[in-house]
């Protein structure tokens, strides 16, 4: 009697996929083709890989890709354009606190949410690239499959900090802060090194912002800029932070949160320059700006 092979674990694949011959599949592909699978297929051979458009059973694809995301051993993630679908995947991955390997295209910059999280930098443009992203994803699977992995995500995170903080003594979360804060600078720096920061003079009347240091504003043509700054040392960056988004979020649905320098206690929300912004900058300024916290708003130019 034949003995049945064993059953493959599965290595699902989530990220940018697209229509045939376009850019995100060709991405996909040559991801897929010239990194994972070799990896796997010479280190990991109980292990099958596939993605969602390699799913030949029967059935609502939309199924089958949750279905995978929730029973899979191991999912790769590549955040490589930010594609809404893959982080709406990537999401339900983090919920249920199962092994999830995040890759990203090199130069592409991540979210802030996930940005503490250990994501692989992969390129195309020469072949050592290409073996370095084999060598750091062979390290990261073989780390992520051992038994006694421990899951480090945004949930995790967050779980973790709830249970914390219910049993925290005023010492430790004197420290936990102190250590928020020196991350928070952290990825402010790496933003602003990252963004190629510079100023357009043509563009932006300055004179809009009362005091603040022209010098550091991520300023872009056509875009509203408005300049929220900590008077307060007392606030934690990682607070301020927050607070600045969450105002953000309440009065616009689309804007861009970009630090002005490299402490953290200035940054600049910047969105089209409508009427409706303009309108909407305003009432921003009158409603948040105090003696803790200046607001100030710049406009472009009229042409």
């Amino acid at each position: 009697m034949a003995i049945k092979p064993a059953k493959k674990k599965l290595c699902f694949v989530v990220g940018p996929i697209g229509d045939d011959d376009s850019d995100d599949r060709i991405h996909a592909d040559w991801l897929l083709e010239d990194i994972i699978t070799p990896v796997f297929d010479e280190h990991f051979e109980d292990f099958e890989v596939t993605r969602a458009d390699k799913i030949s059973n029967p059935g609502q694809i939309t199924s089958q890709v949750i279905t995978s995301l929730l029973d899979a051993e191991l999912v790769i993630a590549d955040l490589t354009t930010l594609n809404p679908n893959a982080f709406y995947e990537i999401g339900i991955r983090h919920t249920i606190q199962k092994p999830i390997i995040h890759m990203h295209l090199e130069g592409q910059r991540i979210p802030f949410d996930i940005a503490p999280f250990r994501s692989i930098k992969f390129s195309r443009r020469r072949p050592v690239d290409i073996r370095g992203a084999r060598t750091a994803l062979l390290a990261a699977v073989q780390e992520a499959t051992k038994d006694d992995h421990e899951v480090d995500n945004p949930v995790t995170f967050s779980r973790g900090k709830v249970e914390f903080e219910k049993t925290a003594t005023p010492t430790e979360r004197l420290l936990t802060d102190q250590i928020g804060d020196v991350r928070a600078r952290l990825e402010f720096i790496e933003g602003y090194v990252a963004g190629g920061v510079t100023i357009s003079r043509n563009t932006i009347n300055y004179d809009s912002f009362e005091g603040s240091n022209v010098n550091r504003l991520l300023a872009l043509p056509r875009k509203i800029a408005i300049v929220v700054r900590a008077r307060s040392r007392n606030m934690s960056v990682n607070t301020f932070l927050k607070m600045v988004d969450e105002w953000a979020s309440k009065a616009f649905e689309s804007f861009n949160l970009e630090p002005s320098d490299q402490t953290g206690r200035e940054i600049v929300i910047s969105v089209s320059d409508t009427r409706e912004h303009r309108g909407r900058a305003e009432m921003f300024r009158e409603t948040y700006h105090t003696k803790e916290i200046q607001v100030s708003v710049g406009y472009p130019k009229d042409e």
